[in-house]
């Protein structure tokens, strides 16, 4: 007779509605996207790729982590392919829109500082971006990107630090 308690209870795989994950996450991923690639088409296709690449994916992901972390792991990989094939031409800021600034006062400061984050290394951007822009902490970070939170941290301070140098004059 086998004893009940000896069974392992496998909990049922999760499903995920396409559109659900799409509808909730887009945004984001749209939004890192477009500051690692400095380009709102560029953007675009990343994101699209991203969700191309997830929903072929999809019944191979295993749930060790939230979909959210896991499609910026896609992200993060695309962004990363993109920059080392060097696919599209340098950032232009004349394809970057602008934010509506009250009286165009900041407009100037918006550029300088997409355009010095646009030319940080690319290690160094994702992860400044990821930290500053898209709220992670190093932790999540080095889980997303598959790294120690040791070299997130260094290549964040190395950003800053680069950062401090490129906008000495703003600030």
């Amino acid at each position: 007779m086998i004893d009940q308690t000896d069974k392992i209870i496998k909990p049922e795989p999760q499903t995920y509605d396409l559109k659900e994950v799409i509808a909730s996450n887009s945004q984001a991923i749209y939004r890192l996207c477009y500051r690692l690639t400095g380009n709102v088409e560029d953007a675009k296709d990343l994101t699209q790729e991203v969700f191309i690449r997830a929903y072929k994916g999809l019944d191979g992901f295993r749930g060790q982590s939230e979909i959210k972390t896991w499609l910026y792991r896609i992200a993060i990989n695309l962004g990363s392919s993109w920059r080392k094939k060097e696919v599209f031409s340098s950032i232009s800021l004349d394809e970057i829109p602008e934010p509506s600034a009250p009286d165009g006062q900041d407009s100037d400061k918006v550029r300088a500082v997409k355009k010095a984050v646009g030319e940080l290394p690319y290690k160094q951007k994702m992860v400044f971006v990821m930290h500053q822009y898209e709220g992670f902490k190093h932790e999540e970070i080095a889980k997303i990107t598959g790294r120690t939170e040791g070299s997130v941290k260094a290549n964040y301070h190395q950003a800053v630090e680069k950062l401090k140098i490129s906008l000495k004059d703003l600030i």
